[in-house]
């Protein structure tokens, strides 16, 4: 009788074992997955423009444009985000045979989408970047990054966030005509914090590590609103590239003020 008892709870075990695994390996695909604690003020998507002018004139006329676009999409199994941007330098010098136009241009756009694991601040996410960059002569760069992505917190006054990955990187330095193709690693950590309810800041660090390829920037920001839906921002970007010519340098900075929009 013993024996039979231990035999009907080894099979019992056995069973109940089965049934955690299957319901381990649902939740892992299901959609009815852990949902993170939900704040009214968190919106699932949010979208806003930037736009921001500098212009000069005297003997050298010259005019600088700024246009960005910023995303957010909040889902229950994907958090994405998209960002474009783009600059134009426009130069008018005058010289004895008249004058000579000159235009410079940088597009840049970038997304990342993170697909949430069985606890959502657990992610896994896919990167994919291209920038045209005509002021240091780096032309059709282009890098897609896969790896894990982890949200350490994620309040309404704060959020920190990193992801860490393995990927591929294409460099085509314009000024020596030379090309780079090379796996990489690529690293960001993304830091955001708001001042009550009209002001923000934002830090954004990224770094791409390679054999040839060494790339790492910068982002800062700060926000505050003028009206509903239009704020004031200024930023500064730092942009080390280990990859530009001998007579370029390796550190560019970007500092602007521009206004922005908040369309959702």
């Amino acid at each position: 009788m013993p024996a039979v008892v231990w035999a009907e709870d080894k099979a019992s075990d056995f069973f109940r074992n089965l049934s955690k695994e299957k319901n381990l390996l649902d939740a892992l695909y299901s959609k009815n997955r852990k949902n993170p604690k939900k704040d009214a003020k968190l919106k699932p998507f949010t979208m806003a423009g930037e736009a921001g002018l500098l212009s000069t004139t005297g003997n050298t006329n010259t005019s600088i444009v700024k246009l960005a676009i910023e995303s957010n999409h909040e889902m229950t199994n994907w958090s994405n985000r998209y960002e474009t941007q783009f600059l134009q330098k426009n130069n008018s010098i005058r010289k004895d045979t008249g004058k000579v136009e000159i235009e410079t241009t940088r597009f840049e756009v970038s997304a990342q989408m993170d697909y949430k694991l069985v606890e959502p601040n657990n992610r896994l996410f896919a990167y994919v970047e291209y920038d045209d960059n005509e002021f240091n002569h780096l032309r059709d760069q282009a890098t897609v990054v896969f790896g894990w992505s982890q949200v350490m917190w994620k309040e309404d006054k704060s959020e920190f966030r990193y992801s860490i990955g393995p990927g591929y990187s294409h460099i085509n330095q314009e000024r020596n005509n030379r090309k780079i193709d090379e796996t990489i690693v690529r690293g960001t950590l993304f830091y955001n914090l708001k001042f009550g309810d009209n002001a923000r800041f934002r830090q954004t660090l990224s770094a791409e590590i390679g054999e040839e390829i060494t790339k790492a920037r910068s982002q800062s920001s700060v926000s505050a609103k003028i009206f509903e839906k239009l704020a004031m921002k200024f930023s500064v970007n730092l942009i080390f590239n280990d990859n530009v010519a001998e007579r370029d340098s390796v550190l560019s900075t970007q500092t602007s003020i521009s206004m922005i929009y908040q369309f959702f």
